[in-house]
C-alpha cells in the first residue's frame, strides 16, 4: 500500500503527504535532507514544510542559521485532526441546517452507487421511530446490524428478511430460500421500510441506483414485499411436509429452496 494514500485521503497534497513520512523516517531534517528522503524537489519542499507547520503537523527548531523539522507524532496528528473536523462538521451541520429545505418524498428520487446508497439506508434505520423493516443480503446486513442494534435498542419493531446465512439476536428475523433469492437475482439487493412513510428499493453494488421515496402508493408495495415474504417463509416453515404435499416441484423449489 502506497504509505501516502492515508495522508491523501485526509486532504493533503502529494508533497505534503510525502514529506511528512520523510520526517517519521528521519527527523529532524533539513530541507534538503527532506527532499532527498521524500523525493520532493527543493523547490518544492519548502512550500509543502511551511503548509505542514501550518497545519500543525511538523515543528521547527532553530540552530543558528539552518532550521531543522520534526513531524508532530502520528496520534497527536490525528486526535488534532479529528478535532478540528468535528468542530467544522458541527459548525457547519448548524449553519447549513438553516437553509435547508425538506425533501419533496411524494417525488421518486434516484441515489447512485453503495456508499451513497447505505449511506441513506443509514439515516433512514437512525431516525425511525416505531417501524423498520428491511430485505437486504448478507453482505449489506453486515454494514447496518450496529444501527439495527441501537434502533431496536430505542425500541423500534425491526423485521429483517435476509438473503443468506446471517442470524440476528435481536428483532424478528426470516431467511430468504437461497434457490429463490438466486432466482430473483436478490444478491445486492436492499429493500429498507420505516414507520411506513419512506421506502429504499433497489441495489447495492458499486454502480447500482436504489429509489427512494415517501409515495404512500410506492411505500405500501415495498412494505408488503417484506411482509408477504416473512409471511410465506414462516407458513412454509410451520407447515413442512403437510405444505409440501400439495405444492408442484417448482413451488417447492421457490420456498424451501430444494
Amino acid at each position: 500500500m502506497d504509505p501516502t494514500r492515508p495522508l491523501l485521503d485526509l486532504g493533503f497534497t502529494e508533497y505534503e503527504a510525502k514529506t511528512y513520512i520523510a520526517l517519521l523516517r528521519t527527523s529532524p531534517a533539513t530541507g534538503y535532507q527532506i527532499s532527498k528522503e521524500a523525493g520532493v524537489p527543493r523547490s518544492m519542499v519548502y512550500e509543502a514544510l511551511g503548509r505542514l507547520v501550518n497545519r500543525g503537523a511538523v515543528l521547527t527548531l532553530q540552530q543558528g542559521d539552518t532550521t531543522r523539522y520534526t513531524p508532530v507524532p502520528v496520534n497527536a496528528l490525528l486526535d488534532n485532526m479529528r478535532h478540528t473536523y468535528e468542530e467544522a462538521i458541527d459548525a457547519a451541520h448548524e449553519s447549513l441546517s438553516r437553509y435547508e429545505a425538506p425533501v419533496p418524498l411524494e417525488q421518486v428520487w434516484n441515489i447512485e452507487g453503495r456508499d451513497a446508497i447505505l449511506g441513506r439506508a443509514r439515516d433512514m434505520i437512525a431516525n425511525a421511530r416505531e417501524e423498520l423493516l428491511l430485505a437486504a443480503s448478507d453482505r449489506t446486513l453486515v454494514d447496518l446490524v450496529p444501527l439495527l442494534r441501537e434502533a431496536h435498542g430505542r425500541g423500534v419493531r425491526v423485521r429483517v428478511l435476509v438473503s443468506g446465512d446471517a442470524e440476528l439476536d435481536f428483532g424478528q428475523t426470516v431467511k430468504h430460500p437461497q434457490a429463490e433469492s438466486a432466482l430473483q437475482q436478490l444478491g445486492q439487493s436492499i429493500v429498507v421500510v420505516t414507520d411506513g412513510s419512506q421506502a429504499l428499493v433497489g441495489g447495492t453494488g458499486a454502480d447500482d441506483t436504489v429509489v427512494w421515496t415517501g409515495s404512500r402508493h410506492l411505500v405500501f408495495i415495498a412494505r408488503q414485499y417484506i411482509w408477504q415474504e416473512m409471511f410465506t417463509q414462516r407458513v412454509a416453515e410451520r407447515l413442512g411436509q403437510e405444505l409440501w404435499s400439495v405444492l408442484s416441484t417448482e413451488e417447492r423449489r421457490a420456498i424451501f429452496g430444494e
